[in-house]
């Protein structure tokens, strides 16, 4: 098989500068600065509350009630913590991870932070107010109502920072120099098999996850015996996610494209008769899919996009776009567009031909 350079099929549209300043600069407003104001409101309250409150205070409700107390200064951690620092930090990951390709997912994690923001005033001005003058915190009222509140002003704050946004609509991937790929005769028969996986750093960040996961489950197994199936399905689902979506086997040959990962589940396969079209693309998953790993995209797309690079991107029929990042992704293409090229032409299984991972074999 040989394989020669084509020029690009389109040029691509940028988005301008300015338009991508004024995005940043009201996510960052509403995502950090927001989140600060409030947080700073919520706190001073809290420590002109704090002398007034049992200890220990309540600090968790269960169905039964109040279940868990610890020091009253945990509140003022909590309105830090879940006030300012987790939305500040979830907004400014978004604007450095985006780069320039400014989307729909970065609007909706900036909306996000907003929402947690205004969850976390909501539930800890309200579990402090519950607890002024009362000489026992098990005496504190029941907080159902409030988390019910609080969820809806997460709801709504969504609402809120997603509408603020400019609504820019998102480069078009940029097309990655093809590989053309030559005819593939009747009676020829050419696979091409890559692998595609997470990123170095996206591995160590997922691995310290596991362990400190791992860290709870031992916590709670020494002092909450009785809680002990949350840490442990927590790491259950984090382990499952991890395996499942760490690495994926990409193949394409006359039976189309398929994507399986490497422990069987899940897996995609589009068969030859259901690609309308198919190109290789430069893909960013934090900025078009809002993060790693198997995604929904709001463009409508769907998307096993691991790291930051090369995509197979290939429209299927009545079905949504699919979006693989594989290193080798123009070849992949190349030789999937062979197929449609040869579509409705006699075939034959006869010699057999290999790519993998752009290397002839």
């Amino acid at each position: 098989m040989n394989a020669r350079s084509t020029p690009a099929a389109h040029d691509v549209t940028a988005i301008p500068a300015r338009d991508l300043r004024r995005a940043r600069l009201i996510a960052l407003t509403l995502g950090a600065v927001v989140p600060l104001v409030l947080s700073a409101v919520v706190l001073a309250l809290v420590l002109a509350w704090l002398p007034e409150l049992p200890s220990p205070a309540a600090t968790h409700w269960g169905p039964s009630g109040v279940d868990g107390f610890g020091p009253p200064v945990t509140f003022i951690w909590l309105s830090i913590l879940l006030g300012f620092v987790l939305p500040a930090v979830l907004t400014i990951t978004t604007v450095v991870g985006v780069r320039d390709h400014w989307g729909s997912g970065a609007r909706l994690i900036v909306g996000m932070a907003l929402g947690i923001s205004g969850l976390s005033a909501v539930i800890n001005l309200g579990a402090v107010g519950t607890q002024r003058g009362i000489a026992d915190a098990k005496q504190a009222e029941d907080l159902g109502g409030l988390m019910l509140l609080g969820f809806g002003a997460f709801v709504v704050l969504i609402g809120i920072g997603w509408l603020l946004q400019p609504h820019i609509r998102p480069a078009p991937a940029a097309p990655l120099q093809p590989a053309h790929v030559a005819a593939i005769t009747s009676g020829e028969r050419v696979v091409w098999l890559a692998t595609a996986s997470l990123s170095r750093r996206a591995m160590i960040l997922i691995s310290l996850l596991v362990v400190v996961v791992v860290g709870i489950t031992a916590f709670m197994a020494i002092r909450f015996t009785d809680r002990m199936w949350v840490p442990v399905l927590t790491l259950v689902l984090i382990g499952g996610a991890f395996a499942s979506s760490a690495s994926f086997r990409v193949r394409v040959g006359p039976d189309g494209l398929s994507v399986r990962s490497q422990i069987g589940f899940p897996r995609v396969h589009v068969p030859l008769d259901e690609v309308v079209s198919v190109r290789a693309v430069e893909c960013n998953p934090f900025g078009e899919f809002g993060g790693f790993g198997w995604r929904l995209g709001l463009d409508g797309r769907t998307g096993i996009v691991l790291r930051r690079g090369p995509a197979i991107e290939v429209e299927r029929r009545d079905k949504r776009p699919l979006v693989v990042t594989v290193d080798g992704a123009a070849v992949g293409a190349g030789v999937l567009q062979a197929y449609l090229d040869r579509a409705g032409a006699p075939g034959a299984a006869g010699t057999d031909g290999g790519v993998d991972g752009g290397r002839t074999r």
